[in-house]
């Protein structure tokens, strides 16, 4: 649906008076200019709203002013795009100044091309969370924040004088939406958000199904990953853990699946070199979307001990094919498998537990594989797409329904 230039509001700007403009924040949008490697998980969402008039403000930030620019790309697959470079110190110095910077920014636009935002979106709780909480007081939208546990968690721990903010950004929420289900306790800690506004927004995956059916693996554990990001992906440990376990898993191979520069998989292949396992472990190069879920059936384990992983899509990808996982505590998928006995939560960068966690899915897989199949509604119910969108659709329309009321209620009191 495309919008037009002097739409009063987003009632106005397509057909459907009735669908409320959404206005979407985010410094993770995988945008035309943006350099690899990024994920797709906002576009993703955005995506499964096109019949909404939607705006999306791609930032990037930058530490040099010299380099900031503001690129609309007009109608973009349809959303209107923006990509916007702004300026900010590192480390977050001057979070506040900057945000409100970018939000007076974003402002501007939105008035000059008559666009009234009926819900702010930020992807993020912290940073552009900030210029949200802006703007949504500015045009009286209601406030979405995405909750992302790896950034909002170094947020918290590192700017204690930001937590009177934070706690006032929450408290205006309309709705807090955790894509980190295992920092919903400290978030609520940090910001004392009332429940009653949070949902769990799972990051979309492909191969979502109601049943699940796994089929008779192949002697491989895969573990795939940018390599770009080895040690965030806990590739060192996992590689030291296989080779601490080698003789318990005869004619188990191990396959590191990835693309990265050159620099990077040499240092792969020498951490390989190091344990000895030249002949147990396989580097595969980049293999499309598809060809991977395809590749995860066949597996015998998908493992992948990361560090501070916010969601890790690869983990549901690799249930719904069927195949049981090794992931991190108090990271990643941890908090939406609550319940199930799918696969094996290991602390991160405990050799130890990644080690006896290896043994673990190797000897029991077949009772791993028969438990995700049990457990195919619980995992559809809590990871599928189409169950997400309807909560967040749900969410769209109460929150607009009450932007609607209160904005009527204005208008008659003048």
């Amino acid at each position: 649906m495309g919008m037009t230039r002097d739409a009063q509001s987003g009632g106005d700007a397509v057909e459907g008076s009735h669908l409320p403009l959404i206005l979407h924040i985010s410094s993770d949008y995988l945008d035309p200019v943006r350099p690899p490697p990024i994920t797709d998980a906002v576009v993703r969402v955005v995506d499964r709203m096109t019949d909404h008039p939607q705006v999306v403000i791609s930032l990037q930030r930058v530490v040099d002013p010299r380099l900031v620019e503001w690129r609309d790309f007009g109608d973009f697959k349809g959303r209107r795009l923006i990509v916007y470079r702004y300026f900010a110190p590192p480390f977050g110095i001057g979070m506040a100044a900057c945000q409100f910077v970018v939000a007076r920014r974003i402002g501007r636009f939105l008035t000059a091309e008559g666009l009234q935002p009926d819900i702010v979106h930020c992807h993020r709780f912290t940073f552009e969370g900030v210029a949200g909480w802006f703007l949504a007081r500015r045009f009286g939208a209601a406030l979405f924040c995405s909750m992302r546990g790896e950034v909002e968690r170094k947020v918290f721990r590192s700017k204690p004088t930001y937590r009177p903010l934070f706690r006032r950004i929450a408290r205006d929420a309309a709705r807090i939406f955790y894509v980190s289900a295992w920092y919903r306790e400290s978030f609520e800690r940090y910001t004392g958000i009332v429940p009653q506004k949070t949902e769990f927004l799972p990051n979309i995956v492909f191969n979502a199904a109601p049943t699940i059916e796994p089929i008779a693996p192949n002697s491989v554990i895969v573990s795939p990953m940018s390599l770009r990001a080895i040690d965030k992906k806990g590739l060192p440990e996992l590689l030291a853990a296989f080779a601490r376990v080698r003789d318990r898993l005869p004619g188990i191979s191990l396959e590191i699946i990835g693309e990265g520069p050159e620099e990077a998989a040499a240092r792969v292949r020498s951490l390989i070199a190091a344990h000895d396992l030249e002949e147990r472990v396989q580097i595969r190069d980049f293999m499309p979307h598809l060809a991977l879920l395809d590749h995860l059936r066949g597996a015998l384990a998908m493992a992948l001990p990361s560090h501070q992983e916010t969601f890790g899509m690869v983990y549901p990808e690799a249930l719904f094919a069927g195949t049981p996982i090794l992931h991190t505590l108090g990271s990643g998928i941890d908090g939406y498998l609550d319940g199930l006995d799918v696969g094996v939560g290991v602390r991160a960068g405990n050799v130890s537990d990644i080690a006896a966690g290896l043994v673990m899915l190797v000897a029991d897989n077949a009772a791993y594989r028969a438990r995700i199949a049990a457990a195919s509604g619980i995992l559809h119910e809590r990871l599928a797409p189409d169950r997400t969108m309807n909560r967040y659709r749900a969410a769209v329309a109460e929150a607009a329904e009450a932007i609607r009321v209160r904005r009527l209620g204005r208008a008659e009191d003048r």
